[in-house]
């Protein structure tokens, strides 16, 4: 058995990202169904922008009690520190799933260690991702109770490190310095790359961009012919968060200006809407970010196969 699949309760090493908005119950579930973890991001199913804290927490209810009523196996749901959740929204989605049963927290962004022993103390299971991943934090993370780490590399989609450590190198460093389990985050696509992760040092992958062009994602179609359609070359490659995070996106308008702006020394431009944007298919809207290695998807698979190939590497020995 696989320690991740063990502690997770799950069959196949591979762990669907939570990519904001364009998860959903049915994506999580599928994974789910088909030995993975799925996980819930922000906004999972909801079909319109919520104003506050309340109406954002039970649109998640809607969406943990839908899941589980498409799944019988785990699924986790993704949360975040305080230092990086001014609003409240994760404390009240935490109590939340206290109240539904959901033991399986996928915690991006900061290293919180009070606030990870206190979910721990609440019978959580952490997955931890910082978002600019050091070997300092992830023991910090390991001392305070973290269940696994996710090295996260340039090489991914979504909010990407500051940091220029590829996927291969923060996993084998990450790996070496702790004693839990590493996922692999960062460019994992197909067989290939899920194999590279796992010589790396990583017991499991921790997968966005595959996912996105999945059957069940409800990413627009328009979004997704887009990803398809962009050469390796073309991806826009900007600085956002005052230097903290870059965005990879297939070139429109945000991707554009935001480069132009780094150019002009504005390290904070405006990166959209991904409700308008992915969910929608307006790409001028918002990023349609992706991995650095999205051109060697060739086709749009179900969930099942996915998660059947990438999981092919950790099972063969």
């Amino acid at each position: 058995m696989n320690r991740v699949c063990e502690i997770l309760g799950i069959t196949k090493p591979v762990i669907q990202a939570p990519m904001a908005w364009i998860t959903s119950p049915e994506l999580a579930a599928a994974v789910s169904n088909a030995g993975g973890l799925g996980v819930l991001g922000t906004s999972a199913g909801s079909e319109e922008i919520k104003r506050g804290p309340e109406e954002t927490v039970e649109d998640m209810r809607l969406a943990v009690r839908k899941t589980r009523e498409l799944t019988d196996k785990p699924f986790g749901v993704n949360v975040f520190p305080s230092v990086i959740d001014p609003y409240g929204f994760s404390k009240a989605i935490i109590e939340m799933l206290k109240e539904e049963n959901v033991k399986i927290l996928v915690v991006a962004g900061a290293i919180a260690p009070e606030e990870f022993r206190a979910w721990k103390a609440d019978g959580f299971t952490l997955i931890v991702r910082e978002m600019n991943p050091t070997v300092r934090g992830a023991i910090e993370a390991e001392k305070a109770g973290a269940d696994i780490i996710v090295a996260t590399g340039c090489d991914e989609g979504g909010c990407m490190p500051s940091l220029t450590s590829g996927t291969t190198a923060v996993t084998a460093l990450l790996s070496e310095y702790v004693n839990i389990p590493v996922l692999a985050a960062g460019g994992i696509v197909n067989e290939k790359m899920a194999l590279a992760a796992k010589v790396a040092g990583a017991e499991d992958v921790f997968v966005g961009t595959r996912f996105i062009l999945s059957k069940e994602c409800r990413a627009a179609d328009a979004t997704k012919a887009d990803i398809m359609a962009t050469h390796p070359d073309d991806y826009i490659v900007f600085t956002q968060m005052d230097g903290n995070a870059r965005w990879r996106t297939t070139p429109h308008k945000h991707g554009i200006e935001g480069l132009e702006a780094n150019k002009r020394g504005d390290l904070n431009p405006p990166s959209g809407s991904f409700f308008y944007g992915m969910l929608k298919g307006d790409p001028d809207a918002g990023v349609n970010t992706v991995a650095n290695v999205t051109s060697l998807i060739k086709s749009i698979d179900s969930c099942e196969d996915i998660v059947s190939e990438l999981a092919r590497p950790f099972e063969e020995g």
